[in-house]
C-alpha cells in the first residue's frame, strides 16, 4: 500500500527565524512545508501550492495576519489556518476564530503543543 502525500503546510510569519523555525520542525514531522516571510509571498503561496494548512502570524507588516486570513478563505474555504502571534490582545484572536482560524498558538512556542494542534487542525475536516 502507497503512503499518503504528507500535508502541505504555509508557514507565513515576518520573523524569518522564526519561519525557519516551523518549517525545520514540521518537516522533521514528515509534512511538505514552505515559508513566507510576507503577506503578498504567503497570499501568492497559498494561491500556487493550496496548501491544506496554513500557519499564519496575526501581526504582519502591510496587509495583516487577519486580512491574509481573510483572503486565503475567500481563494480556498477548505484551507485550515492555525494564527500564530506574540500579541496577546484576545480581541484580535476572537477575531480571527470568527473568521475561520482554527486555533491560535502563543510565541515563544511550545513544540510539543504546536505539533499536536497542528496534527488535529489536518485531521479535522478529512
Amino acid at each position: 500500500m502507497l503512503n499518503a502525500p504528507a500535508a502541505r503546510i504555509l508557514v507565513v510569519d515576518d520573523e524569518p527565524v522564526v519561519v525557519d523555525m516551523l518549517v525545520t520542525c514540521l518537516r522533521e514531522e514528515g509534512y511538505g512545508v514552505v515559508g513566507a516571510e510576507t503577506s503578498d509571498e504567503g497570499l501568492k503561496l497559498a494561491i500556487l501550492s493550496r496548501p491544506e494548512l496554513v500557519l499564519l502570524d496575526i501581526a504582519l507588516p502591510g496587509m495583516n495576519g487577519i486580512e491574509l486570513l481573510k483572503r486565503i478563505r475567500s481563494i480556498s474555504p477548505a484551507t485550515r489556518v492555525i494564527m500564530v502571534t506574540g500579541n496577546t490582545d484576545p480581541a484580535l484572536a476572537r477575531e480571527a476564530l470568527e473568521l475561520g482560524a482554527l486555533a491560535y498558538v502563543d510565541k515563544p512556542f511550545d513544540f510539543a503543543y504546536l505539533k499536536r494542534v497542528v496534527a488535529l487542525a489536518l485531521r479535522e475536516g478529512v
